[in-house]
C-alpha cells in the first residue's frame, strides 16, 4: 500500500479519508483515474447502463461494446484497427503474447529491461522492472529475450539487439518486440526521440511485430492520447488498460485487422470482456477527455510541474503528467514520500530500487493543484 489510510470517497484530484481529511492524489490509482475521481459524467454513464444491462458475455454483442470498439479503433494510431476486449492491462498483454505467436508462427518475444507488463505468468515473463515481482514464480514461460531500455542514447540498445540476434536468437524466430513508449514501473523513463522510429524500422526489416504497451501511458497521460504518437510511430498492436474506463476494470488489445483476424472464433476468449457497464464508462471517459481538453491539460500542467520541480533542484524527468523524481536511495525517496503524506499529498515510488518518486496525478489537475504540490514538495 502507498499509504496506511482508508478512503471513503474521492472528488476530482482529491481522495477523502474516512476522517474527512482531503488528500491531493498524485497516484491516480496507479494511472487509472485520468478523469479524476468520480467524474459526474462517468458516474452518470455507469448508472444509466447498469439500470439497463449488466452482462451478456459471448452470448451476443451489445450496443455499448460495439459503439465503443468502433470509436476506439478510429482513435488509435493504427490503420484499419480491430480490438479484443479484456478485463485489465495484464490480460491485454497476455492476449498480445498469444496472438503474436499464433499469427506469426514464431516462438520468441523480445522485451526491454525495466519494462513492466503485468503479474500473470505470461506478462511476468517479459517484465523486468523489479526482481521481487518474479521471485517465487519461476520457471516462467520461455522464449523471452531482453535488451536494455535506452536512457540517454539509443545506441547501446541497438548494439545489444544486434548482439542478441548474433548470439541468442535469429530474427526469423522473433514474433514480436514489446515495449513501453515511456517506461512506467521501471522508473518513469522517457526514451530518446529516435528510439521508437528505429525500433519500428528494425522490426520491419525482419518481419517482426511491434507491440506498444500503453497500459500506463495511454489515454492522455503523456500529453497525447497515446504515448507512441509523440514519436509518430504506428505499432502493430497496442495493449491498453488502467485509464481506459476511469476506474472500472477493463482492458483492450487493439491492432491491425489482419492480425486480429488471424484468430479463428474461439481461439481466445474471456467471460467479462466487453462488459457493457465498463464500455459505457470507457465511452464517457473519452467524452470527458475530449470535451474538457484533458489531454492538452496533461501536457500543459505536466510542463508546469516539471519546470517547478527542476527549479527546486529535483532530479526530475517526464512527459505530460507522467513524471519521475530520482533520489540516491530508496530510504531517501521513502522519507520524502512520507513527508508529503504528512502534508496530505499522496505519491508512490517505482524503479528496480524503489528510489524514484512516481507522479501520476489525474489529468483534471489545475494550476492550484500544481502550486499545492510544489509547496508541499519544497517542504518535504
Amino acid at each position: 500500500m502507498a499509504t496506511p489510510l482508508a478512503f471513503a470517497s474521492g472528488e476530482g484530484a482529491e481522495l477523502i479519508a474516512a476522517d474527512g481529511a482531503r488528500y491531493l492524489d498524485f497516484v491516480s490509482g496507479f494511472g487509472v483515474t485520468n478523469t479524476g475521481h468520480c467524474h459526474p459524467s462517468v458516474v452518470e454513464a455507469i448508472r444509466d447502463q447498469a439500470a439497463r444491462l449488466l452482462h451478456v458475455s459471448t452470448v451476443g454483442t451489445t450496443e455499448a461494446a460495439s459503439r465503443y470498439a468502433e470509436r476506439l479503433c478510429a482513435l488509435v494510431p493504427i490503420t484499419d484497427a480491430k480490438l479484443f476486449f479484456a478485463n485489465s492491462g495484464t490480460e491485454a498483454v497476455e492476449a498480445a503474447l498469444k496472438l503474436v505467436r499464433f499469427a506469426s508462427g514464431r516462438p520468441a518475444v523480445v522485451a526491454f529491461g525495466g519494462g513492466f507488463h503485468g503479474r500473470t505468468l505470461g506478462s511476468l515473463s517479459i517484465s523486468t522492472s523489479k526482481a521481487g515481482f518474479r521471485a517465487g514464480y519461476e520457471p516462467l514461460p520461455g522464449g523471452v529475450y531482453t535488451a536494455p531500455y535506452p536512457r540517454e542514447s539509443s545506441e547501446p540498445t541497438f548494439a545489444a539487439l544486434e548482439q542478441l540476434f548474433r548470439e541468442q536468437v535469429v530474427p526469423r524466430q522473433v514474433a514480436a518486440m514489446i515495449v513501453e513508449p515511456v517506461l512506467g514501473e521501471g522508473g518513469y523513463v522517457v526514451p530518446p526521440d529516435d528510439f521508437l522510429p528505429r525500433l519500428r524500422s528494425l522490426c520491419d526489416e525482419h518481419g517482426i511485430l511491434l507491440v506498444a504497451d500503453e497500459v500506463q501511458s495511454g489515454f492522455g497521460r503523456t500529453g497525447r492520447l497515446f504515448a507512441c504518437e509523440h514519436a509518430g510511430v504506428e505499432p502493430d498492436l497496442i495493449t491498453l488498460g488502467k485509464g481506459i474506463a476511469s476506474g472500472l476494470p477493463m482492458g483492450a488489445l487493439v491492432g491491425r485487422a489482419v492480425l486480429l483476424d488471424a484468430w479463428p472464433p474461439g481461439a481466445h476468449g474471456t467471460t467479462f470482456g466487453g462488459n457493457p457497464v465498463c464500455c459505457a464508462a470507457a465511452a464517457a471517459t473519452l467524452d470527458v477527455l475530449e470535451e474538457e481538453s484533458l489531454v492538452e491539460n496533461a501536457a500543459g500542467r505536466g510542463a508546469e510541474l516539471l519546470e517547478g520541480l527542476l527549479r527546486l533542484g529535483a532530479k526530475a524527468r517526464g512527459r505530460g503528467l507522467m513524471i519521475g523524481v530520482d533520489y540516491p536511495s530508496a530510504e531517501a525517496a521513502t522519507q520524502v514520500r512520507e513527508r508529503l503524506l504528512e502534508q496530505k499529498v499522496i505519491v508512490s515510488t517505482c524503479g528496480p530500487e524503489s528510489r524514484t518518486l512516481r507522479l501520476s496525478p489525474p489529468l483534471v489537475l489545475d494550476g492550484g493543484h500544481v502550486r499545492r504540490f510544489l509547496d508541499a514538495f519544497a517542504g518535504a
